[in-house]
């Protein structure tokens, strides 16, 4: 590999970029993340022969039986010969797996990080200038960025790693692994392999073992190009983050607990797309999301589409945007002498009649026994688990099966509200009452809900 054809004092150049870069000084205290590897042995060992102030953090995941107490014993022993302080932290990590849902490098990032995030904010109270430090280098670097590039992504996803978030600061991004390497053997250092990093399973051991390596087969400078590439397009995220600050100004009309967008300002404006998913990707939505975010520009009041975090609802000539947690916190109580209910665009009117005229069979109304109820009502979006005994029916039923048997589209079943009674299911609003509240030979007083 030749990411440089020289690899000058390493030391040297990591405190110039040190301080080029202004990470840090010895007024700080210094938190590294080790693992035991040779990325972060060097930096362990760069900043204690550059004599400045930390402690290692240790995380065992315990996914690697033996090999993962041997990482932490190593790790363990470093620090005693270095008379570095050590913190270690052990996960359950395959518990975590399970109740989080996530795959193994997603769960393991989280806990990491949470725990460092955790010492960082020990270390603040306790009157220290604490900075997390990890060993990204420059092949992650290039790494990350081409995971990026091939899976599909924005402008920042090719700007890479920031050296400096926060407190989080990565010092070895100026240096390839070659280099590194290189730097371990000629100070003769000592460090621990993970298994796992040779495993081709994992998408990035393919990027760095397989496809790296045959690209630069064909292009042999093709990682400092890459790199210098970064380069560039971190200094154009610069000016194109100005310039989407100023559309977004335009076009983004603050409101209550959420945003609006007048369609005539954002249908107009060029390159409509990268305007499109740089607006609505603040509230989840991906770069696949696009088309069917212009298709509702042209959509029936009404229409919705949601992300994992927000809802974007279709209001004649705007376009209104809500987190979730403020679309399903919409429950509505309904008290005993309330003659109409507002929620969303929809209204529902009650009335009280005796039971001597025949209820209407529409769908949009529901007779109920007025005696089997109990006030106040909840008029609420139904939710998974939700059932009832469908009228005419002496079964329960799940609400998400009646949805479907219903042949409903997905935004009508995400507008679907129902009425509860006691926790008790009493209308699937516009759809079928529950057989437990239908008017009966014996009833006296009858509620009448007209969805208007």
């Amino acid at each position: 590999m030749k990411a440089l054809e020289h690899t000058s004092d390493l030391a040297s150049r990591f405190n110039e970029f040190i301080e080029t870069n202004q990470l840090f000084s010895k007024k700080n205290h210094l938190l590294v993340a080790c693992s035991g590897g040779i990325d972060s042995i060097v930096l362990v060992h760069l900043l204690h022969q550059l004599h400045f102030d930390f402690s290692i953090l240790h995380c065992n995941f315990q996914l690697r039986a033996e090999e993962s107490d041997r990482d932490q014993s190593f790790v363990t022993e470093l620090a005693k010969q270095w008379g570095v302080n050590l913190s270690v932290k052990k996960f359950d990590t395959e518990a975590e797996m399970k109740h989080r849902g996530k795959g193994v490098q997603e769960t393991a990032r989280l806990l990491r990080y949470n725990w460092f995030d955790e010492q960082i904010s020990l270390h603040i109270a306790s009157g220290k200038h604490p900075l997390l430090l990890t060993a990204h280098h420059l092949d992650d670097q290039l790494e990350t960025v081409a995971f990026n590039f091939f899976r599909g992504t924005g402008i920042a996803g090719l700007t890479g790693m920031n050296t400096k978030d926060g407190h989080l600061i990565r010092p070895l991004l100026f240096a390839y692994r070659n280099e590194i390497e290189h730097y371990a053997k000629s100070v003769k250092l000592t460090w621990v392999e993970d298994s796992s990093n040779r495993e081709s399973v994992y998408a990035r051991n393919q990027l760095r073992h397989e496809i790296f390596p045959a690209i630069e087969k064909i292009i042999p400078t093709f990682r400092n190009n890459l790199s210098n590439n970064i380069k560039r397009f971190q200094e154009t995220e610069i000016l194109y983050k100005q310039q989407m600050a100023s559309v977004k100004k335009r076009i983004l009309e603050p409101r209550e607990n959420g945003f609006a967008v007048a369609i005539n300002k954002i249908k107009h404006i060029s390159p409509l797309d990268t305007v499109v998913y740089e607006i609505f990707a603040a509230f989840g939505f991906s770069s696949s999301q696009v088309e069917e975010i212009k298709k509702m520009f042209i959509a029936d009041t009404g229409s919705f589409l949601q992300s994992s975090t927000h809802r974007i609802l279709k209001n004649r000539a705007w376009l209104l945007i809500d987190p979730l947690h403020e679309i399903s916190s919409r429950v509505y109580l309904i008290e005993k002498d309330q003659t109409s209910i507002s929620f969303g665009e929809a209204k529902i009117l009650l009335s009280n009649k005796e039971n001597n005229t025949s209820p209407s069979s529409e769908s949009n109304e529901a007779w109920l026994d007025a005696s089997a109820l109990s006030f106040p009502l909840l008029l609420r979006p139904w939710k998974s688990g939700d059932y009832f005994y469908p009228l005419g029916m002496k079964k329960k039923k799940k609400i998400s099966k009646f949805l479907i048997d219903q042949k409903l589209s997905k935004s009508d079943k995400e507008r679907q509200y129902v009425i509860e009674s006691a926790k008790k299911i009493v209308w699937v609003v516009g759809r079928r009452i529950d057989d437990r509240f239908k008017i009966a030979p014996k009833t006296k007083h009858v509620l009448r809900l007209k969805l208007d």
